[in-house]
């Protein structure tokens, strides 16, 4: 699918569709507890599919809502995991807590994103860990079985290596103690891992940069509800803040209190200068629109937010110098190198080191321009919110990337008075 997006303003409420995070999250916990749970309000999205159809490979069923696990038993050697690093990341140490062999697969920009951290930790523990083609590359051929013990692992490269243990070790038949030997990148997202261990029986204890998890654990089943997506609202926080509409957007389905590292986009709108606030009453954020400028902003927490920020950060005054980048370059496209190609595009100075980058700001974007999506969601939906500041057309080709977690996004944009077209 390819888009054409006419210059518009926005107006009006947008209900911010489910964490992507939360959603991989609770329904992994609740395949993994033998019973019926219920988990409203579930992404649907390609790459919550490919996590649900890697757990109907260990015996879990889905109806509407409805997560029945039968009980851990292997049903399919073979798991899809399409585009998704959190499906991937997340089932590969669940697979080893039984014995068979199992190969994990996938496609796009995932075949080669890193797997080093479990190769270096699984090989170490005497398990099988190899790759059928090409080395670090999928597909993956794994074998069981893991016991729980002291385990080894790194931080800085993705906290989903350590979620994935989180998930896997309470299931083992001995204690384990994940010891983080760098400092750990997006913690936030560790944090909602443990939050949902515990939402589901599951104990542990972290102190300093251990944590202890006892073995022979059950999860038991839950009834929960995920809330909104703030990786997901920071588009539209910053479409408000940029928006040349009068009228402020409006967001609805955000915990104030959540646990989401990407929360954080909040406060750096208002740090640079914008004005968006949360509205008890009726339990939504406001964004206002304000002319914002540059600050120092840490990306390695937040890595998620780079291309959105950085749209921001070109509409800013003076300079925005981002910093720790280089987990940019490890996601769904390389976003450090395609935003620089993005926004020097729409004409804005931009320079670029392997680790930083120095975006200094303009009032608007060229227009009449054609941009590839990189195949990359968050590279195409934050090209289509520069588009409410360029000064004429803007085509997005290989739109359909925003399928991977946000399907309905330019829906999302014409309701709110974006003007969208559909092109060959």
């Amino acid at each position: 699918m390819n888009v054409l997006i006419k210059p518009s303003k926005l107006n009006g409420v947008v209900k911010v569709v489910s964490s992507k995070s939360l959603s991989h999250r609770y329904v992994i916990a609740a395949g993994l507890a033998k019973g019926t749970s219920v988990v409203s309000n579930v992404l649907d999205s390609n790459d919550l599919s490919a996590t649900k159809q890697a757990l109907k490979g260990l015996n879990v069923e889905f109806e509407g809502e409805k997560v029945i696990a039968h009980g851990f038993k292997l049903i399919n050697d073979t798991v899809d995991c399409i585009e998704s690093g959190s499906t991937l990341r997340f089932m590969i140490p669940i697979y080893m807590l039984q014995k068979e062999k199992v190969t994990f697969k996938g496609s796009g920009g995932l075949v080669d994103r890193p797997l080093n951290v479990y190769e270096t930790i699984f090989l170490e523990k005497g398990l099988g860990f190899k790759h059928l083609e090409n080395e670090h590359y999928l597909p993956l051929e794994i074998e069981g079985r893991l016991e729980g013990g002291h385990y080894k692992v790194r931080g800085d490269i993705s906290s989903q290596f350590v979620s994935g243990l989180l998930f896997a070790l309470p299931l083992a038949k001995k204690d384990s103690i994940i010891e983080i030997t760098t400092p750990l990148s997006s913690k936030g997202y560790v944090d909602m891992t443990l939050d949902t261990l515990n939402k589901f029986g599951i104990t542990y204890e972290f102190e300093n940069n251990r944590i202890f998890i006892p073995g022979k654990q059950k999860y038991e089943p839950r009834v929960l509800d995920v809330e909104g997506d703030y990786s997901q609202a920071a588009f539209w926080m910053v479409a408000g803040t940029i928006n040349q509409h009068k009228l402020p957007l409006q967001l609805r389905n955000l915990d104030p209190l959540s646990k989401q590292g990407d929360k954080k986009i909040a406060d750096i709108i208002s740090k640079m200068g914008g004005y968006l606030y949360f509205q008890k009453d009726l339990r939504q954020y406001v964004v206002h629109p304000r002319e914002t400028k540059g600050i120092t902003i840490d990306i390695d927490p937040i890595p998620d937010l780079g291309p959105i920020l950085m749209v921001l950060a070109a509409l800013s005054q003076g300079e925005t110098h981002f910093i720790n980048c280089k987990r940019l370059k490890i996601k769904e496209s390389d976003r450090l190198v395609a935003m620089y190609e993005v926004l020097t595009k729409f004409g804005v100075e931009m320079k670029i080191t392997e680790d930083e980058a120095w975006i200094t700001g303009q009032d608007s974007f060229r227009g009449d321009l054609e941009f590839s999506s990189y195949q990359d969601h968050r590279i195409a939906m934050a090209i289509a919110i520069a588009s409410l500041r360029a000064d004429g057309n803007i085509k997005i080709t290989d739109a359909h990337a925003v399928e991977k977690s946000y399907p309905n996004f330019f829906e999302v944009f014409k309701e709110l008075g974006g003007l969208v077209d559909e092109t060959d």
